[in-house]
């Protein structure tokens, strides 16, 4: 005969996994770590955390250019420099110093999850309005999140 025990740790951790496959997060997709200057923030990365870029990119029209690590099990950082002064990533980096810009979040359905956020009164940066397709990128406003800027992202 054999004994059974309750585990109360079992029992919460069911409960969380059925909360977290209705939740609408499904893991960290990236974060964004804001520079002052882009090679120096690679050097220290490499130093620091032995790791390099898997790959760079230049965006002029975003007012940015960055360097990529990716990550085990998927996900990735990236390290942004502004490169326009008046761009939103320049503001950022003036207000707050150099560190964490933005954490984006993977959904299944941001169509969905944009419209919930709409009816719960978050607000939004980047939203197309109801009844618009989502083209672009949807950001949770930081003023909604204690302060951390987060975007919405739907992986195909």
């Amino acid at each position: 005969m054999a004994l059974l025990v309750f585990d109360p740790r079992a029992a919460m951790h069911v409960k969380q996994e059925k909360l977290w496959r209705t939740h609408m997060v499904q893991k960290i997709d990236h974060v964004v770590i804001a520079v002052h200057d882009l090679n120096e923030g690679m050097a220290q990365y490499e130093k620091t955390l032995g790791m390099k870029p898997s790959r760079l990119s230049d965006r002029p029209k975003e007012g940015f250019k960055s360097a990529f690590y990716d990550l085990p099990g998927g996900g990735f950082l990236e390290l942004i420099q502004p490169t326009d002064a008046t761009g939103p990533v320049a503001k950022g980096l003036a207000a707050r110093g150099e560190g964490v810009y933005l954490v984006a979040l993977a959904v299944n359905d941001i169509a969905a999850e944009v419209a919930a956020m709409r009816a719960r009164g978050v607000r939004l940066i980047g939203d197309p309005g109801p009844g618009q397709p989502i083209t672009g990128r949807v950001f949770v406003h930081p003023r909604e999140t204690k302060g951390v800027l987060m975007q919405l992202v739907q992986r195909q």
